[in-house]
């Protein structure tokens, strides 16, 4: 790495990358990740349940929705920070196919 420019971690890589300044491009990143939150905290509630001990159930009829939300924050922020790249394989797959229709768009209006 060179002395001018820091290291970067796959958060930074994330965000440092260059956004696109197309709405239907921001609809698209966005429903990337929210895609991936909501597989993760399907993997971790499965996990939880299958893992979980029977005595770690509560008598609180409010538990379990804290636990979901508590989930459902966990996987909201590892999907903004990159999560596992889910949403970065949607995105490679998908924007090449945008581009043209955009393209596609363009030459109509001309």
């Amino acid at each position: 790495m060179s002395a001018f420019l820091p290291s970067l971690g796959p958060a930074e890589l994330h965000s440092a990358r260059p956004r696109s300044t197309s709405g239907q491009e921001l609809k698209l990143q966005r429903a990337a990740g929210d895609f991936e939150s909501i597989l993760l905290a399907s993997f971790w509630k499965s996990m939880k349940e299958s893992f979980g001990s029977p005595e770690d159930e509560s008598s609180d009829p409010a538990h379990e929705t804290l636990d979901d939300w508590g989930i459902q924050a966990m996987s909201d922020a590892v999907g903004k920070a990159g999560g596992l790249g889910i949403g970065k394989l949607i995105l490679k797959h998908l924007e090449p196919q945008i581009a043209v229709h955009v393209q596609a768009k363009e030459a109509k209006s001309q």
